[in-house]
């Protein structure tokens, strides 16, 4: 894990998050991993911009093979309607993005993969964005214990035809199990966030 200090944030990237980008590039070379991080970045870039916006900034920000994770200042943490806005700021980079490539360059990968990357950012299961827009929808308009209760529920009811679908795909194609992984993924994540 590689730890540096820049303007008081503190930064964390695991030294598996290049290493995959290099296994991935090499495996692919036709330049669709370069794509995924790209929009991945566009992504990110979208809740820091939003965050920044509202007036906050970050205490700690981690890189990994799965993601990046976020740690607000207790000083500068937002509300519930900042924190939903924050949540939404990705995805609709994302899903803008595929608005002006469909439109300039037509249904081409580099459109595909955002508008696959907002949508599925976008659904109400709790690691993803989608999940934690929820939540701060409902946490503004009920107690915390109530609204994380009720996400769960939505999370699993989300995860359910998710996993349905991704082990269909496995079946139909005999060796793409993607989906069907990503599910089982989050499935754990909600399951450790529990515990």
């Amino acid at each position: 894990m590689l730890e540096l200090r820049i303007r008081g944030v503190d930064f964390r990237l695991s030294l598996l998050f290049p290493a995959a980008i290099v296994v991935l590039l090499s495996l692919n070379p036709s330049g669709f991993p370069l794509w995924c991080v790209a929009a991945s970045a566009m992504h990110e870039a979208g809740h820091f911009l939003a965050l920044y916006a509202l007036g906050s900034r970050p205490a700690a920000i981690s890189v990994g093979v799965f993601g990046v994770r976020v740690e607000q200042a207790p000083s500068s943490r937002l509300g519930y309607g900042g924190g939903l806005l924050v949540a939404l700021a990705g995805p609709l980079v994302n899903l803008l993005t595929f608005a002006v490539l469909a439109a300039t360059t037509g249904m081409t990968a580099p459109a595909l993969i955002h508008l696959t990357m907002g949508t599925f950012n976008l659904l109400p299961i709790g690691p993803l964005d989608g999940g934690q827009a929820l939540y701060n929808l409902l946490a503004g308009r009920m107690d915390e214990e109530r609204s994380e209760r009720l996400c769960q529920l939505v999370s699993v009811a989300s995860l359910i035809p998710l996993a349905t679908a991704g082990f269909y795909v496995l079946i139909r194609s005999g060796y793409n199990f993607t989906l069907l992984a990503v599910s089982l993924y989050l499935g754990l994540l909600l399951l450790f966030k529990k515990k």
